[in-house]
């Protein structure tokens, strides 16, 4: 056990992301959740776990990172490990694709993002989830995505009212100017050249649901004072909001520390259950 769980993290922590989301994802004990895999909404599909020994009190729709599609090639079936750990807590989770850059840019990211929480909330009855209580989520790119949901109160209109909360991991809320390095967010954010735009910092205006925002001091990719900003942004317009972080995280281990080797030991779990607690009715 010693021997894969340090294959593991070499793993995670380097050119071979993909294999050992792959080795995490084998921990998942399936049997523990029903699946309903690759159900059409929008231009995509997602997938759509339920706990099966647990009555569901919340719904947690899951946005994967990986620069938008830029730096990586994961899809919802890389993270069947956050589905089997939100489950065993009680939630329904979904996980949604999304179409990538450079196929697409932003708008239409943001479009499927939309999408797909729009056919939860439109369809979770129809799975048997009584729960009313919704929650987005999303880690690195996917936290990026799941804030402009709940900041830009235009994109759900309405909608907005009926999600809980926001839950970020080491989520670019205040990211420009862009890095050198990250040529490719010039054009993949092109708002005619408003940049400014594409930052959910930028739209805080008071009616916003609650945010967790959990960031690794230690992150290397998204830089601390993202969540820092952001934070103290929700502060001036006193929303509701808790700011957690870690001083030894790095930017994957925020999200592996959902996968099941680690879980138990983990700093995140606790915050994101406790936050989904107190925000649900």
């Amino acid at each position: 056990m010693k021997k894969i769980t340090l294959l593991l993290i070499i793993c995670l922590l380097s050119s071979c992301a993909k294999t050992g989301l792959h080795v995490i994802n084998n921990f998942a004990k399936s049997g523990q959740f029903q699946t309903y895999k690759n159900i059409s909404y929008g231009k995509q599909k997602l997938n759509l776990y339920i706990p099966k020994e647990k009555e569901v009190s919340a719904t947690v729709i899951y946005f994967y990172g990986g620069c938008w599609g830029q730096c990586s090639s994961y899809n919802k079936d890389d993270y069947v490990f956050v589905a089997e750990t939100l489950t065993k807590q009680g939630y329904a989770v979904v996980i949604p694709d999304y179409r990538k850059y450079p196929n697409v840019k932003i708008d239409a990211i943001l479009d499927d993002a939309k999408a797909a929480t729009l056919w939860t909330l439109r369809n979770k009855e129809k799975y048997g989830i009584k729960s009313d209580n919704v929650f987005v989520m999303g880690h690195s790119a996917g936290a990026h995505l799941a804030a402009m949901l709940v900041d830009d109160e235009t994109i759900l209109g309405d909608k907005l009212n009926q999600i809980n909360g926001f839950i970020g991991l080491a989520g670019p809320y205040d990211f420009y100017p862009f890095n050198v390095n990250d040529a490719y967010l010039f054009d993949l954010f092109d708002k005619k050249n408003n940049y400014y735009a594409s930052q959910p910092i930028h739209f805080v205006n008071g009616n916003e649901p609650p945010h967790l925002l959990l960031q690794g001091r230690n992150d290397k990719k998204v830089f601390v004072h993202n969540a820092i900003n952001l934070a103290a942004k929700l502060e001036q317009y006193q929303v509701d909001y808790e700011l957690v972080v870690f001083d030894k995280m790095s930017h994957a281990k925020i999200i592996i520390n959902l996968a099941k080797p680690f879980k138990n030991k983990a700093e995140v779990l606790p915050h994101i259950v406790d936050f989904i607690e107190k925000h649900s009715h």
